[in-house]
């Protein structure tokens, strides 16, 4: 020990045998409204911030596999035409859902603090389902031919991705944390 632990253990019993000063309940409240939002976000708030870069990793992601055929980039060759050949149209489109989903939520994982990414793990189905129902109903927009059953498989295929992905993100930032 150094010279030093002495006095730093004086200190410290010093600090322990000090009179307590009440904080005031306006400082409290204060502090605690703005470390709330912090370590509670709101679901909604983590949403939209997974939304706008869904818009755009979904985008970009259709370069890379088309969705019901939408080719914006007019590329060649296609995730979907590998999947085809792997498992035919149903497995496409489970795997076609799973990309194009993880893809948004591995990327948002950047934005996310961990957080917000507890926020997600709370309300992930409710989530990852309003994410893929948001994307069917553009893809729908842009005048895609959709039959249920396989607009469900593409669904289950996102529920999955987002899944996947959500755990994925969940552990790589707790590890970096």
């Amino acid at each position: 020990m150094t010279d030093h632990s002495d006095k730093w253990l004086q200190d410290y019993q010093d600090f322990l045998d000090a009179e307590q000063t009440p904080v005031p309940p306006d400082q409290t409240t204060a502090v605690f409204s703005k470390i709330n939002p912090l370590l509670k976000p709101n679901a909604l708030f983590v949403f939209s911030k997974i939304l706008g870069v869904h818009l755009v990793t979904g985008f970009l992601s259709l370069a890379v596999c088309h969705q019901f055929g939408l080719n914006p980039f007019q590329t060649q060759y296609s995730l979907a035409d590998w999947f085809m050949k792997v498992g035919g149209h149903h497995f496409c489109m489970l795997g076609c859902g799973l990309t194009f989903v993880s893809i948004s939520l591995l990327f948002s994982g950047y934005f996310l603090t961990l957080e917000e990414i507890k926020a997600l793990k709370r309300t992930e189905l409710l989530q990852n389902l309003t994410l893929g129902l948001i994307s069917i109903g553009i893809f729908l927009s842009f005048g895609v031919e959709m039959a249920l059953s396989i607009g469900a498989l593409w669904l289950l295929g996102a529920l999955l991705g987002g899944f996947i992905a959500t755990t994925l993100v969940w552990k790589f930032k707790k590890a970096t944390a």
